[in-house]
C-alpha cells in the first residue's frame, strides 16, 4: 500500500473542484507574489536538477511510449522523464538490487511523501514508526484474525453496496468497491460500531482524494506563501482530521478502560474488531491521545483504500471481460474448501494457500493494469548525491523511481492477458513459493521492492481475494452486452480504471 501512495494522486487533483472562490481571491491578492518567488524558487530548483537527457513530453496525457522509448535509448543510463510537479530521474533496472536497501539518509521513501504532499501542513510523510510497526509486525502476523474479521462483515457490504441482484443489475465499479474495501478495513482498524458509521465511511473514502487534491493545490505556491494559502486549501483535511479525533476519543477511552480491568476489546462480539487500534496502543510511547489515533487511522486508510480498491476494481473488470476464468476460479475456490482441513466453508490461512489461481489471476490483473508506470521512487538525501554503478551521480533532491511499465512488459507474450501465468510457473518445480501476488522481485514491482516493499500488501491480497471469492460463489458476472473491458485511466505516469464504468451482477441460484 504504502509502497505507492503516489499511484492515485490523479484522483485528488480531478476531484478538487471545490473552492474556486477563494483561489480566485488568493489569486488576486498573492498574484505579483508569486510570481517572484516562482522566479527565486526556479534558481532553486537547478541545483537539484541533473544533466541527463529528457525523454518525453511533460504535457503528455500517457508516458509509456517514453519510458519505452527511454528505455531502448539508455538502456543502461538514467534519463529524465517529465513528470507533473517533479521531474523523475528514471533509473536503469540495473540500480534496482542497488537502491532497494539504502538507508533513508542516501534515499528516501518517506521524504519523497512529505515533499510531494507538502507533509508540513497536509502531515503526510511525517513520522509514523508506530503505525509502520503495527503494520508490518501485527497485521501481518494476525492472517487468520484478519480473514475471520472480513468474513464476518462481506455479507453486511455486498447487502449495503450491492443489494440482491435477482436480475443483471448495473454496478459502478470503482464506486462501490470502494465502499466495500472501507467496511472490510475499517473493520479491522477500527472495529464495530465505528467502522459501519456513515460519517467515518465517506472520511475514510473521502480522506485521500482530498489530501492529494490539497497537496496539488498547495505545492505551486513558494514555501513563503503556504502558511497564508494551507488554510484555505485544506479546509475538507482539516473536517476529516477533526472529525476522525472526535470519534476516537470513545474508543481511547474503551480500550484504556478494558486495559485496566485486563480485557481484550477487540474480542467483544458487539464491537468485534479493531485490531489495528490494540497493535497501536502497545507500541505508542507516552501518553496516547485521540489526536495521534486519529492522525495514524487516517494514514492507514490513506495508504490502504484506494491503492487496494484500484487493484480490485482492475480484477473485477478483467474477470467480467474473460467469462472464461470464472468457473475454473470457482472449481478451485470449491476444492480449497473441501481440502483445507476446516470443513467449516470459511476461508481460513491454509486455504488462500490452495488459491493458486485467484492469486495467480489477480497478479496478472495487476501486471496488465499497474497502478503506476513508475515505482520506487524516492528522494535523494545524501549530500554528495546517489552514485551509480554507470557513473552518474544524482544529485540531493532529484527524486528517482524505475520504469515498472519495462517490468511489466518483460513477459512473454507480455500484450496477452493470460489469467493463470504465474500458477502455471509455480507448477514448476522449485517455483512453487514464487511467482505469488505479494512476492515483490525484479519482476514484480508494483507493491515496491527491498526495504520500503508495501508492508500492507499481505493485508490488501487476502482483502481482495476474500472479495472476489464471495463474488465468484453469489454472483455471476458480466459486462454490458456488446462492450469491452473498461479502458484505463492514463494520466502522465499514473494508472487507474475509469470511475464511472460498470459491471452486471446478477445472484447464483444454486441448487441443492
Amino acid at each position: 500500500m504504502k509502497a505507492h501512495m503516489m499511484d492515485f494522486i490523479h484522483l485528488g487533483i480531478t476531484a478538487f473542484l471545490h473552492g474556486q472562490n477563494s483561489k480566485v481571491l488568493l489569486s488576486g491578492l498573492l498574484g505579483p507574489l508569486f510570481l517572484a518567488f516562482c522566479l527565486l524558487q526556479w534558481k532553486r530548483s537547478r541545483s537539484s536538477s541533473p544533466n541527463l537527457p529528457i525523454v518525453g513530453d511533460p504535457k503528455a496525457a500517457d508516458f509509456r511510449s517514453a519510458l519505452e522509448e527511454g528505455a531502448q535509448k539508455y538502456p543502461n543510463s538514467p534519463f529524465i522523464l517529465p513528470t507533473p510537479m517533479h521531474p523523475t530521474v528514471i533509473l536503469p533496472h540495473s540500480a534496482i538490487d542497488a537502491i532497494k536497501n539504502l538507508p533513508e539518509n542516501v534515499v528516501s521513501l518517506r521524504q519523497h511523501h512529505y515533499t510531494i504532499f507538502v507533509g508540513a501542513y497536509t502531515h503526510f510523510g511525517k513520522s509514523a514508526d508506530e503505525l509502520d510497526t503495527a503494520i508490518r509486525i501485527d497485521l501481518t502476523r494476525n492472517v487468520e484474525k484478519n480473514l475471520q474479521l472480513f468474513q464476518d462483515e462481506i455479507p453486511y457490504a455486498f447487502q449495503q453496496n450491492i443489494g440482491e441482484c435477482k436480475t443483471w443489475t448495473p454496478i459502478l465499479g470503482y464506486k462501490k468497491m470502494l465502499r466495500i474495501v472501507s467496511l472490510l478495513s475499517s473493520r479491522a482498524f477500527v472495529g464495530l460500531p465505528l467502522s459501519r458509521n456513515e460519517e467515518w465511511i465517506q472520511t475514510t473514502c473521502q480522506y485521500a482524494i482530498d489530501g492529494a487534491a490539497g497537496a496539488h493545490a498547495l505545492t505551486p505556491y513558494p514555501t513563503i506563501l503556504r502558511p497564508l494559502v494551507a488554510p484555505f486549501l485544506l479546509r475538507s483535511l482539516k473536517r476529516h482530521r477533526n472529525l476522525a479525533r472526535t470519534m476516537m476519543q470513545p474508543l481511547v477511552k474503551k480500550f484504556a478502560t478494558a486495559e485496566s480491568n485486563g480485557i481484550n476489546p477487540t474480542e467483544d462480539e458487539n464491537t468485534a474488531g479493531g485490531d489495528l487500534i490494540q497493535y497501536l496502543l502497545t507500541h505508542y510511547k507516552g501518553p496516547v491521545t485521540a489526536d495521534r489515533l486519529a492522525r495514524d487511522q487516517l494514514i492507514a486508510t490513506f495508504v490502504a483504500m484506494h491503492t487496494t480498491t484500484i487493484c480490485l476494481t482492475q480484477a473485477v473488470f478483467d474477470l467480467a471481460a474473460r467469462p472464461e476464468y470464472i468457473q475454473p476460479l470457482r472449481d478451485e475456490l470449491e476444492e480449497a474448501l473441501r481440502s483445507d482441513g476446516h470443513q467449516d466453508g470459511q476461508l481460513h490461512n491454509t486455504t488462500m494457500i490452495r488459491l493458486r489461481k485467484l492469486d495467480s489471476f489477480i497478479r496478472e490483473s495487476q501486471r496488465m493494469n499497474p497502478p503506476g508506470l513508475v515505482t520506487m521512487l524516492r528522494h535523494v538525501t545524501a549530500p554528495d548525491g546517489l552514485k551509480l554503478e554507470s557513473g552518474h551521480v544524482i544529485p540531493q533532491g532529484a527524486v528517482v523511481g524505475i520504469s515498472n511499465h519495462m517490468v511489466t512488459k518483460s513477459f512473454p507474450d507480455a500484450d496477452q492477458f493470460d489469467g493463470f501465468r504465474f500458477s502455471n510457473l509455480r507448477d514448476q518445480a522449485g517455483h512453487e513459493i514464487r511467482h505469488q501476488l505479494v512476492t515483490t522481485g525484479l519482476d514484480s514491482l508494483s507493491f515496491g521492492h527491498g526495504n520500503h516493499a508495501c508492508p500492507g500488501r499481505f493485508f490488501a491480497a487476502n482483502e481482495i481475494k476474500v472479495i472476489l471469492a464471495h463474488m465468484l460463489q453469489n454472483f455471476n458476472i458480466k459486462l454490458k452486452d456488446g462492450e469491452g473491458r473498461p479502458a484505463n485511466h492514463h494520466r502522465g505516469a499514473i494508472v487507474s480504471p475509469p470511475g464511472n464504468a460498470e459491471v452486471f451482477l446478477r445472484r447464483r441460484v444454486l441448487s441443492c
